[in-house]
């Protein structure tokens, strides 16, 4: 007997999207998507149930479903047809994605994953999909829509006993195997059906199969089971057992899932050209390895536990130098690509934000910062049972001489810009940390190198920062030594061993960058104001996360730990509903903003954390076994 209609239960009413199938909206909010992946590539689902960002089978793939970037640019929905309010949730442990509907008949749920297999070679990848009926009865409306190329080039569709084939003649292809009829019309397919309490159906759609397959052969069941094992296997070796567990759990669960197995690089955020602000034209590709986020990785997988996955980003960064004669880039491919040449693409943009860019020109940009990065990231490596070849050490020893030669020349900063280099205190800084780091290594491994000349180098730059960054009319250091624009990155100057926090400079600074650079609500920072420091393009921006996890670090330092944890805590508030965080945030609605998740949001958490509960174990006079 099929149930009727039925009471919502109780307990629904946390369910925060609302949604209407007769009025779909154009473009969700950031905060209404979840993230999951395979290691090779990561997918975002809709908390409507549409999956409208899918680069397969990797990261730097062609988009197949890029509704995100336009609605006509390709999604592939599981949803009810009625009106429905709907949450979504991580299985506990995992990146097995849930998401939960509730319409005024029943309830429903999809569960969404990509099979992990660990060492994976052959680029193919899977979405698996179980829509299962909790409670009443549901009808629910399924659309494949691929379209390749970034959503450029309709799908050729053919019908099969199992399911539904999208072909592209350009090349590539994608399966969807399962048992709901489906029917084409035109350049998508959909279908129908009822769920009622107890039923379940599967999805998979499979990257590169030639043909349909029955979905059973693809042993759904079983790889969830798998996939769950993996997860749960793996953030149980998570060593951090403090009050922020389940953020420190999602952040490393995510950075997990920005990771590119096969070589070992670790993109900067799964999406392309996301704005940093409503309407406005600052969208970038984030989807490839940044050198200068190689200090910061290092430091929290390193402290988390995770020693593996920070070794072999290291080790993939150090084969990147070794096999270009010592250069060091600002970014790579994830296979080590070099030219990453950027064009735009002919479609509307998030909530009509354009130019959508592919690729990123700032390859070509020089940034003297990315040295300190990865030279200090050698000595994390080092510190933690990493072991550096003689050989590694001289390519790591040629970069210092790069330093050497050219921490004079101005370059183009940490944040990218496009009006010319100048003379970045952010740079500066790190140039002075690629020699300080330097001398560290030599002195542990017993290098035979000029330690008095490097030493003196590092006084050089130290005081020239010193004097030529210092405003004394603004009682701050500034952006740059041609500008009176204050820069929330200077706030890194603690951390990076430069000043210590409870230096007067650095305390006017701090109060200086929370005096001119607050966005709103405290304590979100602009990383500065486009109005003061002219950066190419020009336009408003939203509060920049990292800078702002920064704040709670500097706090820290200065031994203000009740300062530093109300921060930390006020910014977890304008995280999404899964605990994920973008690059940005609008200051006044707090709307997510930029690409999304960013791997240097959550890696400014996971810092932040660690060592405020640092801090507050040495004031109570206690250590970790």
């Amino acid at each position: 007997m099929t149930p009727g209609p039925t009471r919502v239960p109780g307990g629904y009413e946390n369910h925060p999207f609302r949604f209407d199938p007769r009025h779909p909206p154009e473009y969700k909010p950031l905060a209404a998507y979840g993230l999951i992946g395979d290691n090779r590539t990561a997918v975002l689902v809709g908390a409507d149930g549409a999956i409208d960002w899918a680069c397969l089978p990797d990261f730097d793939s062609e988009a197949v479903f890029a509704a995100l970037l336009d609605p006509a640019a390709g999604t592939f929905a599981v949803r009810p047809v009625s009106a429905f309010r709907s949450r979504q949730y991580y299985e506990r442990g995992t990146n097995i994605l849930v998401t939960e509907f509730v319409t005024a008949s029943g309830v429903a749920r999809v569960r969404d994953f990509m099979p992990y297999v660990p060492g994976r070679k052959v680029p193919t990848a899977e979405i698996h999909r179980l829509v299962e009926g909790v409670s009443g009865s549901v009808e629910l409306e399924v659309r494949f829509e691929p379209r390749f190329g970034y959503g450029l080039y309709a799908a050729v569709l053919a019908a099969s006993d199992y399911g539904i084939h999208a072909s592209n003649p350009r090349g590539g292809s994608l399966a969807l195997s399962t048992e709901i009829p489906l029917a084409i019309e035109g350049y998508r397919a959909t279908g129908r059906f009822r769920l009622d309490a107890g039923d379940e159906a599967w999805l998979v759609a499979d990257w590169g199969a030639g043909q349909v397959h029955p979905v059973r052969s693809y042993q759904p069941s079983r790889q969830l089971w798998l996939t769950r094992e993996f997860w749960r296997g793996w953030v149980d070796k998570l060593t951090y057992q403090g009050r922020y567990r389940e953020w420190v759990e999602r952040s490393l669960l995510t950075l997990k899932l920005l990771i590119y197995e096969p070589t070992g690089a670790i993109v900067a955020a799964p999406t392309a050209s996301l704005p940093e602000w409503p309407g406005g034209s600052r969208n970038w590709d984030y989807r490839y390895t940044w050198v200068r986020d190689s200090a910061f990785v290092l430091q929290a997988f390193f402290q988390a536990g995770y020693t593996e996955e920070g070794t072999a980003y290291f080790d993939w960064l150090l084969q990147q130098v070794l096999e270009h004669g010592g250069e060091l880039q600002v970014l790579y491919g994830i296979h080590g690509e070099r030219d990453l040449p950027e064009r735009e693409l002919p479609l509307r943009g998030y909530r009509d934000s354009a130019p959508v860019r592919i690729g990123n020109a700032a390859t070509r940009q020089f940034q003297l910062d990315i040295y300190g990065s990865l030279l200090d990231a050698a000595v994390r490596y080092d510190r933690y049972g990493g072991v550096l070849t003689v050989t590694e050490w001289e390519k790591l020893a040629e970069l210092v001489e790069v330093v050497e030669k050219r921490w004079r020349e101005p370059d183009f900063g940490i944040w990218e810009g496009r009006d010319g280099p100048h003379h970045y205190t952010y740079s500066k800084v790190w140039a002075w940390v690629a020699l300080d780091r330097a001398a560290q290594l030599a002195l542990k491994l017993g290098l035979d190198v000029p330690l008095q000349k490097w030493a003196q180098e590092a006084a050089k730059i130290h005081a020239e920062v010193l004097k030529k960054a210092w405003d004394p009319e603004l009682e701050s250091f500034v952006q740059a030594y041609d500008r009176k624009a204050l820069d929330a990155s200077v706030l890194i100057m603690p951390d990076v061993g430069f000043l210590p926090a409870q230096d007067p400079r650095f305390e006017k600074t701090r109060q200086r960058v929370l005096e001119r650079l607050t966005a709103g609500r405290y304590p979100l920072l602009y990383r500065y104001r486009p109005e003061e420091a002219a950066d190419g393009i020009g336009e408003p921006e939203g509060a920049f996360l990292l800078v702002s996890f920064w704040l709670v670090d500097a706090l820290t330092y200065a031994g203000r730990l009740k300062e530093a944890r109300a921060a930390l805590e006020a910014l977890l508030q304008v995280a999404s509903p899964l605990r994920l965080f973008s690059e940005e945030v609008h200051p006044e609605s707090l709307e997510l903003l930029g690409n999304f998740p960013q791997g240097f949001s959550h890696l400014g958490l996971l810092n932040a954390v660690f060592r405020l509960d640092a801090a507050r174990r040495r004031r109570e006079g206690w250590e970790l076994p």
